[in-house]
């Protein structure tokens, strides 16, 4: 069992779950194989110079083994030896997966969302809305968890600490996470118990048309049996007629031990589908159409003589198909042990999750993959900080310097303005003492000099006092608007110092958050790389369902070739029969009608092969279609994620 299903799953370390991956890989990489491979039925080890027999009864046979619907075999040449029918039983061998294949195919869907909810066999309506409510809540929990992202991203990203973020971010990624995990564990349970459920109604389908095989073949053999009876009579009525009538009625005794081959088949068949529905479901009255099990036998079922070298090799064939399908029933019950415990684990897993905020090796791989990316993307921006950083070291010290010039300039205009000031003070010296020598010069005047002389000398005094005075005036005011101007400089250079100061806060506030905003367009754009991944796989896988299905479909042309060449040698061989019976005497005339009866119902069960192989074309073509539009879709989805993953690059750009 184990070499059946060796995963080759990578692991660097022992886990506490070690059969959680098999629950999350898709269903057909575990899907049983077949319970007898696609083989068709053993060669008789002594072939009997008779003419060839019908394949029907082979088919039907190892069908209704298997429980799968397999290709007839061509008829065997009789002239063929041993190695050769060795050779062309091991040439036309059916692979062991190809009817899994055709089973499989609904394992993958288009989305998570857009899955239908697949009940479980043998429950009732009530348990389908169950599960509905279940995957509608889920659904529910992941568009709550996108809006709670959206309103995260509109919020002020500044107005929380960092670590604080951080913590949310990775509990969101790790919700996130959970989610993704418990829907593709019920995805994959549920395509699980979709395929068995369709496997119940393929074999319940083929049980009906066995049925109603053995009901025909039931019927062809009491009509044979009759005719048996007739012969008898017949042949003891006359026994000295001529040699062509002996050598029709030797023709007739082959037909009848080939009926009696027959019907130990049809025999074999009904205790063999007897066994297979007591196996699976109790059978009513009405549906038991075989013979029974318990009972005297009939006398001619214990004659020897009848029983064929193609019957003893089937028993050998269902001895060893018995083995195998115990053999498969033990693997089935191991498969189903493991799945439960991998269901076992998901709970476990669930529960601990819900207690702890503890990941997975694969999680804490990505969460340091992520964490390795947004400390580069750190180490990129504190380089562009550093640049900046050092880009408003330079202005800030230009702006120094420029304020330093500035400080010399007043401190320059400063002294000047002292220096003035004391020029002042020293020339209203000069004044006060002009003044006192004016009045010293005015008293000593007035007894020397006349009032005319002195008028005209105080005059020009006067004169020259006020010009002195108006040029000090003017001076002094150039001086005091120099300092007032000088002041408002150095008010806008103050105003400019704390704006500048505001503009590197900014400046830092918008650096953080297109840090943030980095980040975020960084998550958002693995996760769509890992879409664009799972989008290409599941197409790749899509490509080789479709494969598969072209080679079914060749596969069922040339059988379906092999049929109607059969059908024509048979026709060709009762052509011939009744060209016989028809130049023979009149006696066997009835013989001849009986003869037409059953050529009518060989042409009849031909024009339903024929039908059957027609509706296998049209489901074959309608399955071709639905995965032609499952890859149409698959591609449209892919063109969506990659649009969707341009457009995220160019707003990162």
């Amino acid at each position: 069992m184990s070499s059946k299903f060796n995963f080759s799953f990578r692991r660097r370390e022992k886990k506490e779950f070690r059969n959680i991956a098999h629950g999350l890989i898709p269903a057909a990489t575990i899907a049983p194989r077949p319970a007898v491979p696609r083989t068709p039925p053993p060669r008789s080890p002594n072939p009997s110079p008779e003419r060839p027999r019908s394949a029907l009864a082979a088919a039907i046979l190892s069908s209704s083994l298997m429980g799968r619907t397999v290709a007839i075999p061509p008829p065997r040449q009789r002239s063929c030896s041993e190695s050769d029918c060795s050779r062309v039983d091991s040439q036309t061998g059916f692979e062991p997966y190809a009817a899994t294949a055709l089973y499989t195919r609904d394992t993958w869907a288009d989305s998570v969302t857009g899955r239908p909810p697949v009940p479980s066999p043998g429950h009732s309506d009530d348990d389908d809305d169950d599960s509905d409510e279940v995957e509608g809540d889920e659904d529910h929990v992941y568009q709550s968890l996108e809006r709670q992202s959206r309103a995260d991203d509109i919020n002020v990203v500044y107005a929380m600490p960092l670590k604080h973020r951080k913590v949310q971010s990775c509990v969101f990624v790790w919700r996130c996470l959970c989610v993704e995990l418990l829907r593709s564990t019920l995805a994959v349970q549920q395509a699980f118990v979709k395929e068995l459920r369709e496997q119940t109604q393929i074999l319940a389908q083929e049980k009906e048309t066995l049925e109603k095989r053995c009901l025909q073949q039931s019927q062809h053999i009491e009509h044979l049996r009759q005719e048996l009876c007739h012969s008898h009579t017949e042949r003891g009525n006359s026994t000295g007629e001529s040699p062509e009538l002996q050598n029709l009625r030797a023709q007739a005794q082959e037909l009848v031990d080939e009926n009696d081959g027959l019907k130990m088949t049809v025999h074999r068949l009904n205790v063999e589908l007897s066994r297979y529905q007591a196996r699976f479901r109790p059978l009513t009255k009405d549906e038991i159409k075989g013979l029974p099990v318990k009972g005297p036998a009939p006398p001619w079922l214990l004659d020897m003589k009848y029983l064929s070298p193609l019957l003893l090799a089937y028993e050998d064939h269902l001895n060893a198909k018995d083995k195998l399908l115990k053999s498969c029933e033990e693997e089935l019950q191991g498969l189903r042990a493991r799945t439960e415990e991998v269901i076992q684990e998901n709970e476990k897993l669930h529960a601990q999750v819900n207690k702890s905020s503890t990941v997975s090796n694969k999680e804490w791989r990505h969460l340091q993959e992520q964490a390795r990316l947004v400390l580069e993307e750190n180490q990129v921006l504190i380089e562009q900080l550093e640049l900046q950083h050092a880009k408003a070291k330079e202005a800030h010290s230009k702006h120094t310097q420029e304020v330093c010039k500035v400080s010399k300039q007043l401190m320059l205009l400063e002294s000047e303005k002292q220096a003035l000031e004391k020029e002042l003070e020293v020339e209203r010296k000069e004044h006060h003492a002009l003044k006192t020598e004016f009045q010293r010069v005015r008293l000593a005047l007035e007894h020397s000099l006349s009032l005319a002389e002195h008028n005209t000398v105080t005059d020009k005094l006067k004169r020259q006092l006020q010009d002195h005075e108006r040029l000090k005036n003017s001076e002094v005011e150039e001086l005091l608007a120099r300092v007032s101007t000088l002041e408002a400089e150095r008010k806008t250079l103050l105003l400019d110092k704390t704006n500048l100061n505001t503009d590197i806060k900014h400046m830092e506030t918008e650096l953080q958050l297109s840090q943030q905003a980095n980040r975020k367009a960084q998550k958002r754009i693995s996760v769509l790389k890992q879409q664009v991944e799972d989008s290409l796989e599941k197409e790749l896988i899509a490509h080789q369902y479709l494969a598969n299905i072209v080679t079914l479909a060749e596969r069922t042309t040339h059988e379906r070739d092999q049929l109607m060449h059969m059908a024509s040698t048979l026709e060709k061989d009762k052509q011939g029969i009744l060209t016989r019976i028809i130049e023979s005497t009149v006696s066997l005339g009835k013989l001849q009608e009986k003869v037409k009866v059953y050529k009518q119902q060989a042409s009849a069960g031909v024009c339903a092969l024929g039908r059957r192989l027609h509706e296998q074309e049209e489901d074959f073509a309608g399955k071709a279609a639905n995965y032609q539009r499952e890859i149409r879709h698959l591609q449209s989805q892919l063109r969506d994620r990659q649009e969707q993953l341009h457009g995220a690059l160019q707003q990162k750009r």
